[in-house]
């Protein structure tokens, strides 16, 4: 499949890909964002490699806050080309079943947006009330029904975050690994040095939901199993 416009607006039915783009063509490298895969630092990052300003951080959100282009800054002739060859393409990915529980943690039973559980009660038919707790069992019930290509950034399968079958990359870094595959997207890119500063990162519990639960840890398994197929985990 080659790279178009066309192709990238059509690839999430909302066609709301520019978002999920973050082309730096002074760097010559261009990030695609995969949310709750270290996407906030890797922003941050960027920010500080392209400005040059080392000690910057963000008063609230990195992503509403940086000194970054942005798809329209940079036109989408070029973006096409960045992602069809001409920039360094690079992306982070992170073990499918701990990103699922990341994302119930931080956006579901940390409640810090309204819209990320009434979407999970739509999802199961319940009624819609923001105050009403959800358990992680509820989380994976409504996975299992949503559409892929609809669910929220946060939990969608990450080779669909990263447009698998559209958009081929030069490196894909782990979560697992971040420090030393950042400084590999550093170096293969040419890109100079910045210090990295980890953001919304929360401390994982000892204890995984799913440990001790193999049935539910099967279901996330066949909900990611394309990502866990991709990416070796």
């Amino acid at each position: 499949m080659t790279v178009t416009r066309a192709a990238l607006q059509d690839y999430f039915p909302d066609g709301k890909v520019a978002g999920r783009l973050c082309p730096v063509p002074e760097q010559g490298c261009i990030y695609v964002r995969n949310a709750k895969a270290g996407c906030s630092t890797v922003v941050l990052w960027l920010h500080r490699v392209h400005t040059g300003d080392h000690e910057f951080l963000p008063e609230r959100n990195i992503h509403k806050e940086h000194g970054l282009p942005q798809v329209k800054d940079v036109g989408w002739d070029q973006v096409v080309k960045m992602l069809a060859g001409d920039a360094f393409r690079f992306s982070f990915v992170r073990d499918p079943i701990r990103r699922a529980e990341s994302a119930y943690r931080d956006k579901i039973l940390a409640v810090k947006n309204d819209r990320w559980r009434i979407l999970v009660q739509e999802s199961l038919e319940l009624p819609v009330d923001p105050e009403r707790e959800l358990t992680f069992d509820q989380f994976v019930a409504a996975l299992e029904v949503q559409e892929p290509l609809r669910m929220d950034a946060h939990w969608r399968p990450q080779h669909l975050n990263l447009l698998h079958g559209l958009v081929h990359y030069d490196f894909v870094g782990r979560l697992e690994n971040f420090a030393a595959d950042l400084a590999r997207v550093r170096d293969l890119a040419g890109m100079s040095d910045a210090p990295i500063e980890v953001r919304n990162a929360v401390a994982r519990p000892s204890d995984g939901l799913v440990d001790g639960r193999p049935g539910l840890q099967r279901r996330l398994r066949d909900i990611y199993a394309r990502d866990l197929e991709l990416y070796g985990y």
